[in-house]
This record gives structure tokens, sequence and C-alpha cells, in this order.
């Protein structure tokens, strides 16, 4: 693929020999060929619009330090064939990209084990471009402590943000940076603390030579990103060139598991997220809320889906968050808070965007507690009806699905599973109830059509859906990501 169409991306070209033609009355024309652009980079979604190719980018897998390795899920909705080609890149100096081609038959997946086919030190990553677009992308990385499931993402950036991080009790926060092109990139890392005078730099963080076509790790455990940090929000800004960044967490004594997730490209003046709780199962429910900017914001935080039947229960608190800072709230501080399930709307007052991540901690079973990290969706997902994951879940369990209402109205929500057959419904999930402004849990039954397979959730209303999948067969406790818009 060439430098300009990397730089590209998911860029558009309407082909010619493929019905795209104007009547005249001397006979059909053809268009000429258009390209268009996706906008500003933003977290990962499903795109509509009628591609030549699409490049996705995915986060990167560990296979040191308890990782396993990683594959890529490429999932075909269509009625034909997909074809396309991966290249899988290396943080192991010398080490070549390894390019391989790959097709997807009509409504079926393709996986890419990662560590079949390249060598590494400690991380790898892949972009796959589909050609003729269509599909979507996520990966799957294999850990010791459970396997993190994360949608690849539409592009690269120059900029990535990420507001919690955690790196005390030797718990190990790793950046992990791929450079997809030939030439070499540099960029800067940026860290911030909750407090003033909270932003930091280390010399050994500015001006850092990301090699072409590689994968460059930067964690903890080295010192070039600070320990014994409670609350570690991180910005990525690439002086020249175009990244993806991702971060993988590994947690140990007070929060334990393992994430693996894309960062932010961009702030957003809206946030939503759809899984939250008050229950004796729940130890722990924190938002981070990270001000990369240049002016101060008051950030609105609003509880829905609760019963307020409690007349001194306030839903809504705010946040005043200065210009490159951080604020954390738990949802212990939340005076009254009614029991039970409850979703989280986030707004700035001035419109001006920010970052904002939840760190959830939750019992697992008689091995402890659980934590799991996820961005929430930003205000461009705020209106979509229909979302899509190509990993579901291997295991029939509770709660695979939380699906937020943002609508003031009753609707109904229908999750469908691809097969050969097309989209779906599953039994019994053809019409779950969604109550206005609420929520909904939704378990995934025992049938063979439904597991391990990948899943669409459609709605009457505006929703925004995670998924919690388990960890492994022989592991308690969830993986928690959003799903793909579209």
């Amino acid at each position: 693929m060439s430098r300009r169409s990397l730089a590209l991306v998911l860029a558009v070209l309407l082909p010619l020999g493929l019905g795209l033609v104007a009547a005249t009355s001397d006979g059909p024309v053809p268009v000429p060929p258009t390209f268009a652009a996706l906008g500003e980079p933003t977290l990962p979604f499903v795109p509509k619009q009628g591609f030549l190719s699409a490049t996705w980018f995915c986060a990167g897998a560990p296979v040191a330090d308890g990782g396993n390795g990683g594959d890529v899920i490429v999932v075909n909705p269509s009625e034909g064939p997909l074809a396309g080609t991966y290249t899988v890149f290396s943080d192991t100096d010398g080490t070549s990209p390894v390019v391989g081609s790959f097709e997807v038959p009509a409504r079926g997946t393709w996986s890419l084990a990662m560590e079949e086919v390249q060598t590494a030190t400690a991380f790898m990553s892949a972009m796959v471009e589909i050609s003729g677009g269509g599909g979507y992308v996520e990966q799957r990385a294999d850990h010791e402590d459970g396997a993190a499931v994360s949608p690849c993402s539409n592009s690269t950036s120059d900029v990535w943000h990420f507001a919690d991080g955690y790196t005390l009790n030797d718990s190990v926060e790793s950046l992990v940076i791929t450079n997809p092109y030939p030439d070499d990139a540099i960029i800067d890392i940026q860290a911030f603390r909750p407090g003033a005078n909270g932003s930091f730099e280390s010399p050994s963080l500015q001006g850092v030579a990301v090699r072409g076509q590689s994968v460059l790790v930067i964690d903890s455990q080295t010192q070039r990103l600070p320990k014994e940090e409670s609350v570690l929000a991180l910005s990525v800004v690439a002086r020249s060139g175009r990244v993806v960044v991702a971060r993988s967490q590994r947690y140990v004594v007070e929060r334990v598991g393992f994430t693996n997730t894309l960062g932010s490209p961009s702030v957003s003046p809206e946030w939503y997220f759809a899984a939250g709780e008050n229950s004796d199962d729940i130890y722990f429910e924190r938002y981070t809320i990270f001000n990369p900017g240049d002016a101060d914001v008051t950030v609105s935080a609003t509880v829905l889906g609760v019963n307020a039947d409690d007349p001194e229960f306030v839903n809504v608190r705010e946040d005043f968050v200065e210009a490159g800072s951080v604020v954390t709230f738990t949802m212990s501080d939340w005076e009254r808070l009614p029991t039970g399930a409850h979703h989280l709307e986030f707004s700035t007052e001035s419109g001006d965007g920010v970052v904002i991540e939840r760190a959830l901690t939750r019992r697992a079973g008689d091995s402890g507690f659980v934590t799991t990290v996820t961005f929430g969706a930003p205000q461009s997902f705020g209106g979509f009806y229909r979302w899509s994951m190509a990993v579901g879940t291997d295991l029939a369990v509770d709660g695979v699905l939380v699906v937020a209402n943002r609508d003031g109205f009753d609707g109904t929500v229908t999750v469908k599973a691809l097969g050969p057959g097309g989209e779906v419904e599953i039994p019994g999930l053809e019409a779950v109830p969604l109550p206005a402004g609420g929520s909904v849990s939704i378990a995934i039954p025992q049938l063979e059509a439904a597991l391990g397979v990948p899943l669409v959730v459609e709605s009457t209303n505006r929703i925004v859906v995670e998924r919690a999948v388990p960890r492994s067969t022989e592991l308690n406790g969830r993986s928690a990501s959003l799903a793909l818009p579209g």
C-alpha cells in the first residue's frame, strides 16, 4: 500500500464498472472516481460508506510478562466474500513486518493468530486492509490474567489520550505505540496527576523516535513511566508522523486483572457510560476526567436509570477541571446513590472537550475482585441505534451486554447473531424491554448459534452498548469494552 493511501486511511473511491452510472440519451456515462475522508479520528466505529478499501489498526498484544499473543478477528456481514491483506509489526529491532493475504466468506469471520506469523520481544500489533471496504475488525489479547478484547482503530492519529493509568503496588502500565508507515515518527509523552501542578514531563519521554513499521513499548517497569501512581493520565503527541497508541495494563494487589485497549485520539464535550452498579458486588467504580486542553472546564455528571424515590438524592454533580489537569471521583462519593444499576452521562458547560474513563472493580466469584477500565462513548456516538462486535462470548453467562437507553421513552432491544444465514435474532432476545432513560443487562443463552459468534444489538431507541465477556474458561471475572457503533 502506498504512503499516500495509508495516510488517507479510510478514503472512499467510488469505482467504475459497479453500476455507478448516469443515464443520458446517448447511454450510460461512468461517474468519475471521487475521494472522501472520515473526518477527525475518533474511537472505533463501523463505517457505512461504500469504501474501495478500509484500513484497521489493532492495539497490539503482549508476548511477554504473562502475555500469550493475540488474535485479530475480521467479520464479513455482507453476502459476498471479502479479501484483503494483513501486516504484523514487531517490537524487536531488525525484525521486518510480515505481510499476508486473507479471504473472509460471506457472513463469516477470519482470525489471525499474530504469534504464529511474527516474532517479538514483548509486543506485536497488526494492520488489516480490506479490499472493497465492508467488514469490521477487533483484537483479542491473550494473557495469563485473562483475555482482553478491543476494537481496532479506523485510523492513525498524531494525538492519543488516556485518563486512568495505574502503577501502584507493582502494577505495570505499558504504552504500546505502533508506527505503520515507512518513515520514523517522533513523539512526546506528557503525564498528569490529580491536584495542583499535576502535570510533569520527563526528558526521556520527549522526542522519542518510533521506527517505521514497528512497535515501541514504554512502560512503568523500566522507570520511563512514573511508578506508584494511583491515577496517571497520559497524552502522546507526535511531532512528526502518525501512530496508533494503546495501553496494556496489568494490575496486582488492590486492583487485579489485565486490560488492553486503544487510547482516544480525540477529546469530546460529552461522554456516555452504560454499565454502572451500586451493589455488594462492586468494590470500586471510579470516573477519571482528564482535560488535556488549554481552557479550564466545568464537567457535569448525571446519573440516569436509578430509582429516585429518595427526595434528597441529587443525580447531578459538577467538577471543575483546570487545563492540563485530572479530576477523579468514585460512586461511593455520591450521596444517597440508589442501589442497583445506573448509567452516566457527562458534558462540559463550555463545549470544550475532555477525556473520561471508568475503572470498575467487580467481585469475581471466590477469587476476589477484577478491574476493568473502559472509555465511554463520545458525543459522536450518541445517536446510534445499532452496535456490532466481532467477539461475543464463548460461555452462556449473565450480563454479557449492558444497553443504556439515551431517550426519555420506553423501547426495545434485539440481539442478533451473525451466521451463514445472515443476522438471526437470538431466541428470547427478539424484543427485550428497555425502560425510558434506563438500562438493561442481557445474558446470552446456551445456544450453539449464539456462542462464539459476532453479535449485533439493535434498538428502537438511541443506545450505548458495553460488553463484559468472560476473561477465559478458567478465570472468573470479565473483560469489558465498548461495542462498535454502526
